[in-house]
């Protein structure tokens, strides 16, 4: 979402700011550290004060991200340093019933974020699709 600018679509970024007081949008630490100022310095800066969504993965959540590496081995390779945080954003969903959302496409690969939580049993949706879900109007 950092290509998602903030003032060019204010009312999404309210939108989700709201999910985000309701405990409705959380995520793992290890997003909130993969999002440096170095990737999108907007972003960092626009996720600095919603630092509570983040939440620090527990024992079980652990256990689930064992597996994940461990069964989905394209998933997290040495190609994609920067994006070690997806089998924890997987786990979390899958420990606490919660629904991706990615812009990541490729529900048949066992290397993308869709494929493997298609594997779990897990719901991955992109952003329109969130959009749609929350019956969100934009404009």
């Amino acid at each position: 979402m950092s290509d998602i600018s903030l003032n060019r679509f204010p009312k999404l970024w309210e939108q989700l700011d709201q999910l985000i007081q309701e405990g409705r949008l959380v995520s793992s630490t290890l997003v909130l550290r993969e999002c440096s100022k170095k990737r999108s310095e907007e972003l960092h800066d626009w996720l600095q004060p919603r630092s509570a969504m983040f939440h620090t993965p527990d024992e079980t959540v652990q256990r689930q991200v064992d597996h994940i590496v461990n069964t989905y081995t394209a998933l997290v390779s040495a190609g994609k340093e920067k994006f070690q945080a997806d089998p924890f954003v997987i786990a979390q969903a899958k420990v606490s019933g919660y629904t991706v959302i990615t812009e990541e496409t490729g529900v048949g690969s066992l290397g993308k974020i869709p494929g493997v939580c298609n594997a779990m049993k897990v719901e991955c949706i992109n952003l329109m699709q969130l959009i749609d879900a929350e019956d969100w109007v934009l404009g």
